[in-house]
């Protein structure tokens, strides 16, 4: 979303007026800094099954080092995150440290809710690529919580039952899961397809679009989205739609929970989702494995940034916090919980998660060459271009509209856009 120009003074207006307080509050707790002082942290990931518990422990080690910060949770869920944390901010009443998705974190950013992070990042010299976007109109604004990659995952024991290959194309990838449930009963495939879930379903699809080469932009950095290659895309995603390969209907949770049952051949899944579904299942995590895309180009990552509310009155408590995170001891702990995610300075995934997890070797691998889910140069205004692209995908897939005629509508609604 963005911000209405009227609606967001406003909103910079209100957060003006707390400024001098939360100013004069950050120089009282710097002054005192051992008085006790509680931290909220937003995270939709605090509700994730063993994860979510795993990541929270992580932050808990600060208090080894600072036993007067007391840490709090905000949980909410990922389908209302984005909402109520934009309203959160609007109404200065926002978390002391909100942890979100690249597109969130942009479009409050851009509202100007949030902190320089500078003197944060100046106490850091191995900060890594996962950082860059953290960069607003030469702001340090966000630090690099995690980086989640997309692989194609599989489960090996069925491939094997099935004398099924890995795939390299969507054409093998049909092949090779129908071979799956033929053999063993199993669902061959799973992806999000709904546009119910629209937020989740671009990111995921953007890994086919940018397989097919599509940008999005031309060289001009005029929105196209009408492009041979994004025709070639929605080809590619309805023919697999049109395989049955997929359970149709059912959300992504219920999926990666059959998927942790046993009963999926294999998913394009980001590594979070897949450390999920290798975690406290039936599906012991050596029989997950992982493969680049079934796509001739790099696929792409979600990127979560780590933001301090420009508002709070505990900001040098705040800051204080993040300079311990991207400290080595403070990544050690994040990395225990992180499975292969990217965090912001290369710590290495550990020998013994590599050896208990065989799938992570291949998202360290493709992090190297993955693109963001957002639209270089549209970063705000990604979800709104994506929008009527998605709506095209839904028609040719329920509505058997011809794909280019799909897409030519969907550039019209972009052009009135901008």
């Amino acid at each position: 979303m963005v911000f209405h120009p009227l609606r967001r003074r406003a909103l910079l207006q209100a957060a003006a007026a707390t400024g001098l307080a939360a100013m004069a509050a950050g120089r009282a707790n710097a002054q005192g800094s051992r008085a006790p002082v509680t931290l909220v942290i937003s995270n939709s990931q605090w509700l994730d099954a063993l994860r979510g518990r795993s990541l929270w422990n992580a932050l808990l080690e600060y208090r080894k080092v600072a036993p007067h910060v007391t840490l709090e949770q905000e949980a909410i869920p990922s389908a209302e995150y984005d909402n109520k944390l934009t309203t959160e901010f609007g109404a200065g009443q926002a978390p002391d440290i909100a942890i979100m998705q690249e597109g969130l974190f942009y479009n409050i950013a851009d509202a100007g809710f949030l902190t320089d992070l500078g003197p944060v990042a100046a106490g850091v010299s191995n900060l890594n690529r996962t950082n860059e976007n953290g960069l607003v109109k030469g702001k340090r604004l966000g630090i690099a919580w995690q980086r989640a990659v997309y692989a194609l995952i599989y489960n090996k024991p069925v491939l094997d039952a099935a004398n099924a290959r890995v795939p390299t194309s969507v054409e093998e990838l049909i092949t090779s899961a129908r071979a799956a449930t033929a053999a063993t009963g199993v669902i061959g495939f799973t992806s999000r397809h709904q546009i119910a879930d629209f937020g989740g379903w671009f990111m995921d699809f953007q890994n086919w679009a940018y397989g097919y080469g599509v940008n999005w932009v031309d060289g001009r950095g005029k929105v196209t989205v009408d492009t041979p290659e994004a025709l070639a895309t929605v080809r590619a995603f309805k023919q697999a739609f049109d395989a049955r390969i997929m359970p149709i209907g059912d959300s992504m949770p219920v999926q990666r929970t059959r998927f942790k049952e046993k009963r999926v051949a294999f998913s394009i899944d980001n590594s979070g989702g897949t450390l999920n579904i290798a975690s406290g299942g039936a599906l012991a995590a050596t029989d997950l494995h992982a493969a680049p895309l079934p796509f001739a180009h790099p696929g792409a990552h979600q990127q979560i940034f780590l933001g301090v509310n420009g508002s709070s009155p505990r900001k040098a408590a705040a800051m204080e916090f993040l300079s311990w995170l991207v400290s080595p001891t403070g990544q050690l702990a994040l990395r225990q919980a992180s499975g292969p995610d990217a965090l912001a300075t290369d710590v290495p995934v550990t020998e013994e998660f590599r050896t208990a997890n065989p799938w992570a070797d291949a998202f360290v691998q493709l992090a190297a060459t993955s693109r963001s889910t957002l639209i270089p140069g549209h970063e705000v205004e990604t979800v709104q271009i994506m929008r009527p692209v998605m709506e095209a995908m839904e028609r040719v897939m329920i509505a058997g509209v011809d794909p280019k005629v799909a897409l030519t509508e969907a550039q019209r609604r972009v052009n009135r856009l901008f």
